[in-house]
């Protein structure tokens, strides 16, 4: 298309410096993340936990959740880990995608959550394994993938994405948005 090789996102991380991506970037991104959803056999409104700071990473989860048809549930960098306990729990996640700094904080509180199978990690640090989960290298899975299927064909009342209130007066409340 005309406008594939402009710029479609410019993310600003103060200790990362600035990234960019084209839209042609992005598409491909968000097909190889949905592509490893497929082959870690997420299925259909399954939910995607997304706790991710400001980087490309986050968008290629996002819209890659949404790609394969499961339900994105984008959460705050701000939580603690009990926090995003609550929401792994509460959403019904299966899986995690998340940066290796933030998972070195959550890793020995997530390992008993029952619904929870795949941990997908980005960013520099170790790669810390946890009982029960599959924890993989997201950035390392992601350059494997050099083929990909077409987007899950959603139709308009498919649920799409997750979001947590605050939680101001009580537990954060789920709204499912289509």
């Amino acid at each position: 298309t005309p406008v594939a090789d402009q710029v479609a996102m410019i993310v600003e991380d103060d200790a990362l410096g600035t990234s960019t991506a084209t839209y042609r970037e992005l598409a491909i991104a968000t097909s190889r993340f949905a592509q490893l959803l497929r082959y870690l056999d997420v299925r259909l409104e399954d939910r995607v936990l997304i706790r991710l700071p400001n980087s490309l990473a986050y968008p290629t989860a996002f819209f890659g959740a949404m790609k394969r048809g499961a339900i994105a549930v984008p959460t705050s960098t701000l939580l603690t880990a009990d926090e995003v306990v609550y929401l792994a729990k509460d959403s019904g996640a299966t899986v995690l995608v998340t940066d290796k700094t933030m998972w070195a904080g959550l890793h020995d509180k997530l390992a008993g959550l029952s619904g929870l199978r795949h941990v997908l990690l980005t960013g520099p640090g170790e790669v810390i394994s946890a009982a029960r989960l599959n924890v993989v290298d997201l950035d390392a899975e992601l350059a494997r993938i050099d083929s990909y299927s077409q987007p899950h064909k959603s139709r308009a009342q498919d649920p799409a994405y997750l979001v947590y209130t605050s939680g101001t007066t009580g537990y954060p409340k789920g709204v499912l948005h289509a």
